[in-house]
């Protein structure tokens, strides 16, 4: 690839910015923007256009609780844009392509966030391209409006974020060559709603051929919620936005939209997980019944797109600030395993009982961690890659165990990121600090393992052989003090939970009806 900052694309030629080895194109729009009469519906492809446009700003952030861009960008509609950087130490082409999706419970979050700054690792990985995307969020994103008047004209609204993703993966078939990318070899990777969105793409009509792998940290297809839950999340954004009909709706300005969000953020406070809208099991873009898409993962398409997921160690413990610290944690984790016992029948009751029987020698505290850490991620997790594996997919799971972000919470949700990307999480405990930027040697291995993945579909390294997944052994790269595979690592307790997990989703953590 020729050292220019300016590319030309289907939708126009945008002109980027070079410093520090690397050119970025900022605010790159991927599709029509879903503004004016386009609200709640499906993105469309970007229109033809022969105009030079400026990439070096972030474009809109999408309209969320908070904007974590740290006022480099604006709340916007027109929020459906890209990033792309790539280092001017390698200049050859068709270059792996890994494209990240940010998480934030589907409901919050950017790729503006400096946490998703990806400048660092496309510095240390020079042969790769890397693309981060923004998607439609919360309200704007995943909603069941087949009781709203007018509603019947919005079909697709109950998964449109994923819908976004699509698009942006079609627009980088269509123009990642120009940028020095190999659209046959483009990875997906994110984190919480980004690995649940990993895992719900290759199941969504008109995603083959869009992606060749995927890497899914820490959450998986267990992240849906019923149309009967969304019902009672759109109600609550009636009444934070005062209206009643979807003319109403369309009829708000952006700022009515973004005071609508926030005040309905705070109406549907939840359970563990908030206000978090997850994709809608509505029979459009996704099936009505969760275990199909568990199923899906089993078949011969899917076989064909190669996988690496994992978790780490202290998933659930990321909630503790947010439950206002350790008392009221553990009251709601509490809540939480009894809620989902009542949810069972008397087989599944009597597997509850066998699992936490597993757990026999641990205090309270921690018996019900383990079983909120398997219910939200590792029984799906585990659940998808068997069925994977054993219909010849190329699979592969990993578990973190150390470093440790801090040591009041541990390996918590989202630990690897700052090690991922050589960027920080400030301390969720509240004191300010930068954690996340301590030096060891996770945080080279990860990079130089993802990037493996992407290049060849094989993550090992010269130093350590990552073996494939397969449900007899269910061998995993386990990251700890020391770094290597493990067999059997939970001692199958997740099988004690995969019959209501797969019908319950991650459990009562986010159910309100």
């Amino acid at each position: 690839m020729k050292n220019a900052t300016s590319v030309k694309c289907n939708n126009g030629t945008f002109v980027g910015k070079e410093t520090d080895e690397l050119i970025i194109w900022k605010g790159i729009p991927y599709a029509t923007q879903p503004v004016g009469k386009l609200r709640w519906k499906k993105a469309l492809p970007a229109a033809d256009d022969d105009g030079v446009y400026d990439a070096t700003k972030p474009g809109h952030v999408p309209i969320g609780p908070s904007n974590d861009s740290e006022g480099t960008a604006e709340f916007g509609e027109d929020c459906l844009v890209l990033n792309i950087y790539c280092n001017t130490r390698c200049t050859g082409g068709q270059r792996p392509v890994m494209v990240w999706i940010h998480g934030g419970g589907f409901c919050a979050e950017s790729q503006a966030s400096p946490l998703y700054d990806l400048s660092h690792i496309a510095k240390q990985c020079p042969d790769i391209l890397f693309v981060s995307i923004d998607y439609r969020l919360g309200f704007m994103g995943f909603m069941n409006f087949e009781r709203v008047p007018g509603g019947e004209h919005f079909k697709e609204a109950g998964n449109l974020g994923l819908l976004d993703q699509l698009e942006a993966l079609r627009w980088i078939q269509k123009n990642i060559a120009g940028f020095g990318g190999d659209p046959d070899n483009v990875t997906i990777f994110g984190e919480s709603a980004g690995s649940a969105s990993v895992t719900f793409l290759p199941l969504i009509d008109g995603s083959e051929g869009l992606f060749r792998r995927c890497i899914a940290q820490s959450a998986n297809i267990a992240y849906t919620d019923t149309m009967e839950h969304g019902i009672h999340v759109t109600q609550n954004f009636l009444t934070a936005a005062g209206c009643q009909t979807m003319d109403q709706l369309m009829a708000l300005t952006t700022e009515e939209l973004v005071e609508a969000y926030q005040k309905a953020v705070v109406i549907d406070k939840n359970s563990l997980l908030g206000a978090a809208n997850f994709p809608l099991l509505d029979g459009v873009t996704l099936p009505e019944d969760r275990a199909i898409l568990y199923e899906m993962w089993g078949d011969e398409k899917r076989a064909k797109i190669d996988l690496l997921l994992g978790s780490n160690q202290d998933e659930i413990r990321y909630f503790v600030p947010l439950e206002g610290g350790e008392e009221g944690f553990a009251d709601t984790l509490r809540w939480i395993a009894r809620k989902d016992r009542t949810l069972l029948n008397d087989e599944e009751k009597a597997q509850y009982d066998a699992f936490m029987a597993t757990l026999a020698g641990e205090s309270e505290g921690r018996r019900l961690e383990q079983y909120c850490n398997d219910i939200n991620f590792r029984a799906g997790n585990t659940d998808m890659a068997i069925r994977h594996a054993a219909a010849g997919g190329n699979t592969y799971m990993y578990f973190v165990k150390k470093p440790v972000l801090t040591s009041e919470l541990g390996v918590i949700h989202a630990a690897e990121l700052p090690f991922l990307f050589d960027t920080y999480i400030v301390d969720p405990m509240g004191s300010g600090e930068k954690v996340g930027t301590n030096e060891c040697e996770f945080r080279h291995v990860v990079k130089e393992m993802w990037a493996n993945f992407a290049r060849t579909g094989n993550p090992s390294t010269g130093k350590y052989e990552w073996k494939q997944f397969s449900g007899e052994d269910r061998r995993t790269m386990v990251f700890d003090d020391t770094i290597g595979m493990q067999k059997d690592l939970f001692g199958r307790r997740e099988d004690l939970m995969m019959s209501w997990a797969r019908r319950l989703g991650n459990g009562s953590s986010k159910r309100v009806c």
